[in-house]
């Protein structure tokens, strides 16, 4: 089954992200609606826009530009209305610097719940993969070891109520480490 394509040889999923890139290129740094993109873009709110940003956002990354995660909006005139903002390369404020701390804090809340499932699993006898999931937690280990000094960072970057318990599992798991292995 071949894809429809116009006159140019684009699939129409090719046309939007274009179109929706093109846009955001042209808002470089504005706060802006799914709403407010499909209003200019033309292409209804829904799905298809939907796929057409995550897509776009894939492209930005790849031109290293940055397509933010849609988060609540600043102005008090748009309470409850959730914006992104595209930036390009070398650009960012502090929207900017918010959006990479939530990206970091639920990157690492997926690593500990990787470290969590894939330890249980490497420990399991009926496991189908043991040797393979503990390989992943150790890698989980290390990468949950690597952010340790993520308490110097300042207050500005890490709220200091989260990172409290990422701190014990961390002492903890270098407590773990440096253990003599039991024969």
């Amino acid at each position: 089954m071949s894809r429809r394509r116009d006159e140019m040889g684009w699939t129409r999923a090719e046309t939007d992200v274009a179109e929706v890139m093109i846009w955001l290129r042209s808002n470089h740094g504005r706060e802006v609606s799914y709403a407010d993109i499909a209003a200019r873009v033309g292409i209804k709110d829904g799905a298809r826009l939907r796929r057409a940003v995550k897509v776009a956002r894939v492209v930005a990354a790849n031109r290293g530009d940055r397509l933010e995660r849609f988060m609540p909006c600043t102005d008090p005139a748009r309470r409850r209305v959730w914006v992104t903002r595209y930036m390009r390369r070398g650009h960012g404020d502090e929207f900017s610097a918010r959006d990479a701390m939530s990206a970091a804090r639920a990157a690492m809340t997926s690593v500990k719940d990787m470290h969590r499932a894939t330890t249980f699993e490497a420990g399991n006898p009926r496991s189908i993969a043991r040797s393979e999931f503990a390989t992943m937690a150790q890698a989980a280990d290390e990468c949950i070891t690597k952010v340790a000094g993520i308490d110097t960072v300042g207050p500005q970057a890490v709220r200091r109520e989260n990172t409290s318990l990422l701190t014990q599992m961390i002492s903890d798991l270098e407590a773990r480490l440096t253990e003599p292995a039991a024969p």
